[in-house]
């Protein structure tokens, strides 16, 4: 096993956790785009401006930079290329709706904590 500079005895721990990740995040690949078209969300005046955290899951063959580029993303805060394409990024109600339109986005979240069942070991 090859030491990661940094991370000490968390390198037993990430592989566990990144099975995890994947098992929450997977599903969200087989969201119709279809679905993400038909979520309406309520914009006030004002709310243009207000940016929320979201995760946004790419078809498989879809590059995230292009993504963002085309919808106006800037507050990118993660890319995701591994387990599944796509990013997490704080989003306003414009690149929310462009998102949704986008042909290559399979679905958007809105980011939140997660809790999940005590595994034990």
């Amino acid at each position: 096993m090859r030491a990661i500079p940094g991370v000490g005895l968390c390198r037993p721990i990430l592989r566990p956790v990144l099975v995890a990740a994947a098992v929450l995040v997977v599903p969200l690949a087989g969201v119709p785009v279809a679905y993400a078209a038909q979520v309406v969300e309520s914009v006030r005046p004002g709310d243009e401006a207000r940016t929320e955290p979201y995760i946004v899951t790419l078809a498989p063959d879809a590059d995230p930079e292009r993504v963002m580029d085309e919808t106006g993303v800037t507050k990118v805060r993660y890319v995701y290329r591994s387990a599944v394409r796509g990013f997490a990024a704080d989003l306003d109600a414009a690149q929310l709706a462009a998102l949704r339109a986008h042909p290559a986005v399979v679905g958007v979240e809105r980011d939140g904590r997660a809790v999940g069942a005590p595994v034990e070991g």
